[in-house]
């Protein structure tokens, strides 16, 4: 047990007991007035997970956790953060008593908790105006609960993080919500699936983000139109000194909204996380983005571009043009070869030629993570990625399926990223396909250094499809 246990997380079953168990311990507490992170335990996460568990003992879990943790602040700890996810309130009685008493608390996730539309407006005057970190993801919020979410961001004065994603907040919720926040300090936002339309923006310029210095802008899994984006272009553009993540993909942007966003970024030297997945955008608009990511002083060589980390452009109708264009942007750029390691191209009709030109473009990078999932890559791009692949030993997730590669190169990848120094690998290749006669020998390449695989095979003519993971 650490002396300072101000972000030591405690699990709410048994934090109680830790309180107690010891004077030793109770005088650190009250010498240091340790807060604490409150998550439910082990044992209550598992019996809730139960399938065998009826509603009644489910419900009896949730009231154990809310329960012991209104003991936890009650005594000597006082609780920084709580967290909850996946479990349904069918009173919220005990939550509400829970965050009065909590005058102290700055994060409080409830993601997927399905509370009720009544209890949640209640739950929503109890939280404390301390909080700094409110996420509500997965919670059913409409137009109903819109009122009180606007009193309560009204109240939360020092918010530096909002998560509303996966709700039906539309654009008519959004205009009021935007509107209600006071705080000054808000740098991440999260507002991915709330059918969204980017002429909400326009039509009230002064309620969007674009007041707002952003580190982190999720917009993902909306109806945002490339034509109707230009306060969303303002935020980036705002927030350009400090814009560290950025993501609006399966929008509808296409080739102008891509075409704009790309000179929006064009200041943004701190983005790290780009994702303009699924937006149809085509190898023209990719063309505009990579641009952005070059260095713009021209005949100096040590001038560096955006050095992102992670880049995803999958959905988006490219070729094998597009992949020359990556090529192109990546050779001499060795501060973006050093920085990037998360990589998708999935999704995209890049064909062979389009594939190896990716894969040797990325050869000099430290790839923790690559997808080139229905990429139409055949057996010419496998024995190419098996051969680069010894250059990435911190490769941690490949995704390969839905293409054509075969036996061989599919084993050669698999004996590679088995020998790869991360102690956790992943891989995807469902949708390949195999020889019978190569089966076994792939088997017992994952069943290698305790390998936990999850194989279905289906015959199809005289071959087998391989559908699976493979953790290492």
């Amino acid at each position: 047990m650490p002396v300072d246990l101000a972000e030591h997380v405690i699990p709410a079953s048994r934090v109680v007991l830790l309180c107690m168990s010891s004077k030793k311990l109770a005088d650190i507490v009250a010498k240091t007035k340790c807060r604490v992170d409150v998550r439910p335990g082990k044992d209550v996460r598992y019996a809730y997970a139960d399938i065998n568990s009826t509603n009644a003992e489910r419900h009896a879990l949730v009231r154990l956790f809310v329960g012991k943790s209104i003991e936890t602040s009650m005594s000597k700890f006082m609780i920084r953060s709580f967290t909850m996810h996946a479990m349904v309130i069918n009173n919220v009685d005990g939550l509400n008593a829970l965050l009065r008493l909590s005058t102290r608390l700055e994060i409080l996730d409830l993601y997927n908790n399905h509370i009720q539309e009544d209890d949640i407006c209640d739950m929503f005057c109890a939280v404390p105006s301390s909080v700094l970190v409110l996420r509500l993801a997965r919670q059913w919020i409409n137009r109903a609960a819109v009122a009180p979410l606007c009193g309560l961001l009204t109240r939360l004065v020092l918010l530096t993080e909002l998560d509303l994603r996966e709700n039906y907040l539309n654009s008519q919720g959004m205009q009021a919500l935007t509107a209600s926040i006071t705080s000054t300090q808000l740098t991440r936002v999260h507002l991915g699936f709330n059918h969204l339309k980017s002429r909400f923006w326009n039509e009230h310029p002064m309620l969007g983000f674009d007041r707002f210095v952003l580190h982190t802008l999720d917009l993902q899994h909306n109806m945002l139109q490339g034509s109707h984006c230009d306060s969303l272009y303002s935020c980036v553009r705002g927030s350009a000194g400090l814009l560290t993540a950025l993501d609006v993909s399966y929008n509808d942007l296409r080739l102008l909204g891509i075409s704009y966003l790309s000179a929006a970024l064009q200041h943004c030297h701190k983005l790290r996380h780009l994702n303009v997945a699924g937006n149809m955008c085509g190898d023209a608009a990719l063309a505009l983005l990579l641009a952005a990511l070059r260095p713009h002083v021209p005949g100096d060589d040590t001038a560096t571009g955006i050095c992102l980390q992670t880049l995803d452009v999958g959905n988006n109708k490219l070729t094998a043009a597009s992949a020359r264009l990556f090529g192109r942007c990546l050779l001499g750029n060795v501060a973006l070869q050093n920085s990037l390691c998360n990589v998708s191209f999935s999704f995209n009709e890049l064909q062979d030629a389009g594939a190896q030109v990716i894969i040797e473009a990325l050869m000099p990078c430290s790839l923790r993570k690559l997808g080139l999932a229905q990429c139409a890559m055949g057996e010419a791009s496998g024995l190419c990625l098996a051969g680069t692949m010894p250059h990435w030993p911190t490769l941690a997730s490949l995704d390969i399926h839905g293409n054509r590669l075969c036996s061989l190169s599919l084993l050669l990848i698999a004996k590679s990223i088995s020998q790869n120094e991360i102690h956790e690998k992943e891989m995807l290749f469902f949708g390949n396909w195999s020889m019978q006669d190569s089966t076994h020998e792939l088997d017992a390449i994952l069943a290698a250094k305790d390998a936990r695989t999850n194989i279905r095979r289906v015959p199809f003519a005289d071959d087998v499809r391989l559908n699976g993971r493979f953790p290492v």
